[in-house]
């Protein structure tokens, strides 16, 4: 399954307050870096759906929300888990 593809008009997991667009047509598979080294993309599963909004404050294009590192990781980290579930129930993903 491309991954990258099914996350085409999806609703964003991430849903930053006061920064998320909600706006489907936006969404694609924003990569979580976190722990990865230089510009290397992750793998597509360390990645969640998101909007251009969210995906900015995700790849640190938009630092002025307000929000820590921490706290920022911890809503990426709800999305991330959030974005597995459904990868199940769906079947995009089996166990």
């Amino acid at each position: 399954m491309n991954l990258r593809k099914a996350a085409e008009g999806r609703d964003c997991k991430l849903r930053l307050p006061g920064i998320c667009n909600r706006d489907s047509s936006t969404v694609v598979l924003c990569h979580i870096k976190r722990g990865w080294c230089g510009s290397v993309k992750p793998p597509d599963i360390v990645a969640v759906w998101g909007c251009s909004a969210c995906h900015d404050v995700i790849d640190r294009r938009n630092t002025t929300h307000g929000w820590s590192e921490a706290e920022v990781d911890a809503m990426i980290l709800t999305a991330l888990c959030e974005q597995l579930v459904t990868y199940t129930q769906e079947r995009i993903l089996k166990w």
